[in-house]
């Protein structure tokens, strides 16, 4: 499997801005929390609460962030490979 140039670049924003977005932790920590709900251990709206929490805030953070400059440079460097 090949990826595509929006792909890496996709890749390459998110690990430059919220690079805990690729840790396989993550993952597990959300489905652990489905799990709970499912359980009943959590309720819904608390899993959704912490979810909603999480995503907002890390939102701000990335409206706020100012990398581009940077990550032209690293945009520049994978778009060679695409190039037809």
């Amino acid at each position: 499997m090949t990826p595509t140039l929006l792909g890496e670049i996709i890749n390459d924003v998110v690990a430059a801005s919220i690079r805990g977005l690729l840790n396989p932790e993550l993952t597990a920590s959300w489905e652990k929390g489905l799990t709970g709900v499912a359980k009943g251990s959590i309720s819904h709206d608390e899993y959704i609460e912490k979810l909603d929490n999480y995503v907002t805030k890390y939102t701000e953070y990335v409206k706020g962030v100012s990398n581009q400059n940077a990550l032209k440079s690293v945009f520049d460097q994978t778009a060679q490979y695409y190039k037809k």
